[in-house]
Parts: structure tokens; C-alpha cells; sequence
């Protein structure tokens, strides 16, 4: 193999490609380009040497794709391919419609390996966060994985299914979006149950307090009467609650929750005997919808009761509720003097605050965000600033084509 050329391809520019193919009859037309979330006329340029492997069960072959475009002839009696198979190279795969139409039967069928059904749907995300495909189409995608059995493409469709309804939290077209993600969600409840099993494996547990926890915010009626009866008893008998479940319970009774609750939330922190516990608590205390309760929990975060290290915590747990977007950046204006002090100059803890503000800001924001930074120097987190608003930009552009998308 000529491995130096290769390599230089992926040593010398930046970024990595995007491998775009499209069947007719037996033949795959390929186009290589340089995928991005943020496109400007340079950043499309490049080409490389990429390693490209073609299977379905097992590797048919392999060639190395050094153009702009090229052809390849499948087998005969090929009934389906996966490009990029056993996902041994970096880069991504956009398929054409009817490709995409006869991988998702094949997928359902579990006729392709594992990884390459999370990759196949991991790529199709990506390609609508960047643009080039419909999230109507992942939606309708996603059908393939109700009976998924491998715990990665399972994750990533359900976590995939969640930022899109909570990207769209405020739109008219949510629901259409929230029908796809509590189907597949109470699909997964129903096959885990809610009791843990001593056959679990630790994938099992992380993933049944995802559920609960994001059912919950989707209001689902079963989920949230479940979690009340369970809250009951847990508040009269402490060992009645998995300790997985614990978070994830207190979440859903916050978010139906008020400043009674608050305050129940705020006492089994201050009686709870380990720091993990107190996480716990602290972390439900983020999950609230009114947002006077929600600054409750994030001054709380400033008391001599929460240490310093921990203080970043609710800040992203705020971020990512839906009803804390507009009381988070406000909040941080007026405590970053206080935050800093904390938390100290140049600690890393600080670029995940600032990361945490990606969730909360769309691109109007911009300016004012860079003016703040001018104004409060915050050393170790230039990297991080600047990535974070990089993020803010592309999911406000991938909102906007939502809302095209949807119209």
C-alpha cells in the first residue's frame, strides 16, 4: 500500500471526507469531499486517500478511493452493501435513497454486524446536523432499530431521538418528532423493566435511568404515575430505590414538581452521607419547569453546601432543560465574578461551564457573547469559547432548516 501518500492526505489538511454514493444496477458512483458542520467556499476543498472497505456480513473488498469520483462494480447477486464496513475508516457515508430504503430492511433483519448499524444511522444524524439529509428522514430511519439488541446503536438512536425533540422543544412540529422518540423509548422500558435483574449487564442499568428520566420530560403519563408511587416510598424508606434509579425518579417528580418538592429535594441533599448521593439529589434539583425553583437550585450552587468542584454540575444540568434557556445566561452575567473566585483562574472546570452555554444561546447571541469574554478574561478557555459558539452557530442553522423542513 502506498502508505506515505496515504497518510500525508490525512496528515496535511484538515478536517476528514465525506464519501457520497449513489447505486445503479450493479455499479456505485462514488464522490469524495470534505464533510463540515459549517460550510464556507474553502472549507469544501480537499482529497483523500481513503481505505474503502465494502460488505454486508462480511468484507466483499477493499480499494483505496484516491479521486475526486470513481466507479465500482458490486458482485453479482449482491442483495444489499455497507460502505465503510466494520467502520475502519474515518470518515462518513451518505447514501442514495434507495440504498438507504434497502439498508433500513436489512438492519431490521439484523443482516448487517453491529457496528455498522449504529454507524449507518450515526451518519445519517450527522448529515442532518449538517445539512445534506431531511430529519424526516432519520425519523423514518429509526423504525429499523425497535428491536435493536446491541446496546451502541440502541444508545445512540435514543439519544439522537432526544436532541431532536428537545432542539425542537418550542416548535409547532415537536410532536411529530416526539410520536418517533416515546415509541422507541417505552420500547426499551418494556424489554428492561424497571426493576433492575441480577442478568443486567451495567449497560442495562445506565440506560434504564435514561428512559425514565427522558420519558418523564416527555411527559408520559405511565412513566410519571410510576415514578410518583415509587418517590413515596422512597421518601419513607430510603433502600426502596435502586440507587441508579434514585436521580432519574427525583428528576421526573421535579419536573412535575413544585416548591414543596424543591424543598424535599434540597433536604435529602443536606442529609445525604455520600458525595455520589448528594449528586444525585442536586442533579434532580436542575429538572425543575418554574424557573424561580431552577435559580433556587443554581444559588443553592453557590452556598459553602456545594464544593467548588461540583459547582458546574447543575450549570450544565440547567442548561440542558428546556425551561432554564432563558434564565441560565442571565444568571451567569451577574455570579461570574462569584463563579471565578470559586472555581479559581485557569481551572479546567471552567471550559465546561462555558461549553454548557452552546445549549442555551442561538447565533443572535454571538456578539454579546464575545463582548462578555472581552470584558471577563476567562484564561485556559479561549479554545473553548471559540468552539462554543462555533456550536451555537450550527445548531441554530440546523433549527432553522428544521423549521424549513417542517413548514
Amino acid at each position: 500500500m502506498p502508505v506515505r501518500s496515504m497518510v500525508q492526505t490525512w496528515l496535511k489538511q484538515p478536517g476528514f471526507p465525506v464519501v457520497e454514493i449513489e447505486k445503479r444496477d450493479s455499479i456505485l458512483h462514488l464522490k469524495q469531499r470534505r464533510y463540515v458542520l459549517e460550510s464556507d467556499k474553502k472549507s469544501t476543498k480537499g482529497l483523500w486517500f481513503i481505505p474503502l472497505s465494502i460488505g454486508l456480513q462480511n468484507e466483499l473488498f477493499q480499494k483505496l478511493f484516491t479521486k475526486k469520483s470513481m466507479s465500482v462494480k458490486l458482485p453479482k447477486d449482491n442483495i444489499g452493501f455497507v460502505a465503510n464496513f466494520g467502520r475502519k475508516g474515518f470518515y462518513r457515508v451518505k447514501y442514495d435513497e434507495g440504498t438507504l430504503i434497502d439498508l433500513k430492511m436489512l438492519i431490521d433483519q439484523k443482516q448487517i454486524p453491529a457496528i455498522d448499524r449504529w454507524a449507518i444511522q450515526n451518519d445519517l444524524f450527522s448529515l442532518c446536523v449538517s445539512g445534506d439529509e431531511t430529519v424526516r428522514n432519520y425519523l423514518d430511519f429509526s423504525d429499523a432499530y425497535y428491536d435493536e439488541d446491541s446496546y451502541l446503536a440502541t444508545v445512540n438512536v435514543a439519544h439522537n431521538l432526544t436532541s431532536l425533540y428537545f432542539r425542537a422543544f418550542d416548535e409547532d412540529f415537536s410532536d411529530q418528532i416526539k410520536n418517533y422518540t416515546v415509541k422507541y423509548l417505552k420500547k426499551i422500558l418494556h424489554d428492561l423493566g424497571w426493576d433492575p435483574k441480577k442478568t443486567d449487564k451495567h449497560t442495562d442499568a445506565l440506560m434504564r435511568g435514561f428512559v425514565i428520566f427522558t420519558l418523564g420530560k416527555l411527559n408520559d403519563e405511565e412513566v410519571t404515575i410510576e415514578s410518583e408511587n415509587r418517590y413515596k416510598q422512597f421518601l419513607k424508606n430510603q433502600n426502596s430505590l435502586p440507587p441508579d434509579l434514585v436521580e432519574p425518579v427525583c428528576s421526573v417528580m421535579a419536573w412535575n414538581g413544585n416548591s414543596k418538592t424543591h424543598a424535599e429535594l434540597t433536604r435529602l441533599y443536606r442529609n445525604a452521607k455520600t458525595t455520589e448521593e448528594k449528586l444525585r439529589f442536586l442533579g434532580a434539583m436542575c429538572s425543575f419547569k418554574d424557573p424561580k425553583l431552577l435559580l433556587q437550585s443554581l444559588n443553592f450552587s453557590q452556598t459553602s453546601e456545594v464544593r467548588s468542584q461540583n459547582m458546574q454540575l447543575p450549570i450544565m444540568k440547567v442548561a440542558g432543560n428546556p425551561y432554564g434557556k432563558k434564565i441560565l445566561w442571565p444568571w451567569l452575567k451577574n455570579n461570574w465574578p462569584k463563579l471565578s473566585k470559586k472555581v479559581g483562574r485557569g481551572n479546567p472546570l471552567f471550559n465546561r461551564i462555558v461549553a454548557s452555554i452552546s445549549s442555551i444561546a442561538d447565533d443572535s447571541m454571538e456578539k454579546e457573547i464575545r463582548q462578555f469574554f472581552k470584558k471577563n478574561p476567562t484564561p485556559g478557555t479561549e479554545r473553548t469559547q471559540e468552539q462554543t459558539l462555533e456550536r451555537i452557530r450550527i445548531n441554530s442553522k440546523f433549527l432553522r432548516n428544521m423549521r424549513k423542513e417542517f413548514s
